[in-house]
């Protein structure tokens, strides 16, 4: 149970950290609520069972559930449950004629009671809801490829 509860932990935390860092985004609002309040609440049963497991464990098995919860009351949770919503796409400026899923977007998240945030990003889709974000200030001076055209949809 405690390496399956492990495993499931791992895997959460991996998308959790691509997700804050922009390395990899989802578009589904299942799948990134599921992966935020996951990381709300898996740590602290995560760090009972490292517990009551036997003490010759290595110690770093416990360190990471317990540097886990550190960060994210540092973070504080309700900022971290605001920041749930996924990016949303309002228009796509440039597609790269080479690669069809290189794109440049205008993206807009609702942050709850914060505020209403907007953004000018170079994306690469994996598929229709995963995509990587290669430049989130984009700008005209950095392109990542050189064939591009113009394209004016709004979503």
């Amino acid at each position: 149970m405690l390496k399956i509860t492990r495993v499931i932990f791992y895997v959460i935390l991996f998308f959790f950290i691509g997700d804050v860092f922009d390395l990899f985004q989802s578009k589904l609002i299942f799948f990134k609520s599921f992966i935020y309040y996951s990381i709300l609440l898996l740590p602290i049963p995560m760090l009972i069972m490292e517990l009551k497991a036997n003490c010759s464990e290595p110690i770093l098995r416990n360190a990471i559930p317990t540097i886990t919860l550190v960060g994210l009351l540092y973070l504080n949770p309700l900022k971290i449950l605001c920041h749930s919503e996924p990016w949303k796409t309002k228009q796509v400026i440039l597609i790269n004629e080479n690669y069809e899923n290189h794109k440049v977007e205008i993206q807009s998240k609702d942050n709850g009671d914060l505020k209403k945030t907007k953004r000018n990003t170079e994306v690469y889709y994996l598929s229709q809801y995963f995509y990587v974000v290669l430049s989130e200030d984009y700008d005209d001076r950095n392109f990542i490829g050189t064939n591009w055209k113009g394209i004016d949809s709004k979503k």
